[in-house]
């Protein structure tokens, strides 16, 4: 804890809470989560944070940022860490963090319910957890595969979530929510899968993206592997099926951006011609209408096409430095967000490509220094930056 006014020496902290009253406290963890707390009026009353200020998502170059959102369309979600950040789209200083995760957190997913969120780690854990209350209480844990999960989808139903990644006899897995039961074997990959989706419409089909340039195709409950798809040359970074169920699209390292039929999984088309992008693309999302979608790439644009004509219909260039790579997107509501190399979090303009209504900014390693100055925060991460947050009090 460091508090205002600072300390001449070392103290234990609970007690200086006790003896300070209504005085802002910042308090930092070994973590690039920035809490703000005031404590009660009263003496010996408990303090509630005031706010959080969220780290953007942690990036690595030429590796997909997974990015999903709540049913209603509010928050956008993402790991960092070995922590899972829900985060108002409307507010970026309204955040919810879930840290239970004993080691690094990969990706986390909401069920259509809107009542639980999945979320898995470097060891092949998923859990499942309550939304709906601040404690997030824990409904269930599972290891479906043996290595990193790198990408969660659900059934329309909340009932089943498919899962992949970096297994070693396997690579994804389809269960039941609440007992673990195996419906499906995911099959047909040689290589980790970087990503799965589950149809949100029957017949139902789980689609799936690997390191070994394929594209697989499974039909059930029980899922059982039916095709594989060769168009792309590099490795598969996304699969997406529309919200309508009657397309689905996959994203490559080798620039191209193919559509299927939702149902049998015969090529469409491709979104551009031969290629979409001059640089890999790492994630794609879909409209609310299913009749457009938002692919993001390693060639610094975000670009927004018409999948009924294939064509461009925006396209977003984000700038000329290494650092504005674009490794993941998603369509949420009205607003359609990128995350760069840097970590920040882009808001696109459809009306005007050239400047985002909105970027948001911050830390996403971890805090080792903190300082504060009437209303504003200022944070030093491992990084370099210094973090400027502000208002100290929302």
């Amino acid at each position: 804890f460091i508090p205002s006014p600072p300390a001449t020496r070392p103290v234990n902290a609970h007690a200086q809470l006790r003896q300070i009253v209504k005085e802002p406290y910042l308090v930092i963890k070994p973590t690039c989560i920035l809490r703000v707390l005031c404590c009660a009026v009263v003496r010996k009353m408990p303090f509630s944070p005031k706010s959080v200020f969220s780290p953007l998502p942690r990036t690595k170059r030429a590796t997909s940022v997974v990015l999903h959102g709540d049913p209603k369309g509010r928050n956008v979600l993402y790991t960092v860490g070995r922590s899972v950040i829900i985060r108002d789209l409307e507010n970026s200083g309204e955040a919810d963090v879930y840290t239970q995760h004993s080691v690094e957190a990969t990706v986390a997913c909401y069920s259509p319910s809107g009542f639980y969120i999945a979320s898995g780690d470097v060891s092949g854990k998923i859990r499942i957890w309550d939304t709906t209350q601040k404690e997030h209480i824990l409904k269930y844990e599972y290891q479906p595969i043996a290595g990193a999960i790198k990408d969660i989808a659900w059934s329309p139903d909340s009932k089943r979530i498919a899962v992949c990644g970096e297994g070693r006899e396997k690579f994804g897995h389809v269960f039941l929510w609440d007992s673990g039961s195996s419906v499906g074997e995911i099959m047909g990959h040689s290589k980790f899968i970087n990503s799965i989706d589950y149809r949100p419409s029957r017949p139902f089909r789980v689609a799936t993206g690997g390191e070994d340039n394929k594209v697989c195709w499974f039909e059930g409950p029980p899922f059982r592997y039916k095709n594989t798809f060769t168009e792309h040359t590099r490795f598969v970074n996304c699969v997406r099926f529309s919200p309508d169920g009657a397309l689905l699209c996959s994203v490559s390292s080798d620039g191209k951006a193919v559509v299927y039929d939702g149902s049998t999984g015969d090529t469409k088309g491709c979104l551009g011609g031969d290629k979409a992008h001059n640089g890999g693309i790492y994630a794609v999302a879909w409209g609310p209408d299913s009749k457009q979608l938002l692919t993001a790439s390693g060639d610094k644009t975000c670009k927004l096409w018409d999948v009924t004509t294939c064509q461009v219909v925006s396209e977003f260039k984000m700038g000329t430095a290494v650092e504005d790579q674009q490794l993941g997107c998603l369509w949420q509501g009205t607003h359609l967000l990128s995350v760069s190399l840097s970590g920040f979090i882009n808001f696109l303009d459809v009306n005007n490509p050239a400047t985002p209504l909105r970027v948001v900014k911050g830390q996403n390693t971890n805090l080792n220094s903190l300082a504060s100055a009437s209303d504003t925060v200022y944070a030093g991460s491992l990084d370099g930056r210094i973090n400027i947050h502000s208002p100290l009090f929302c």
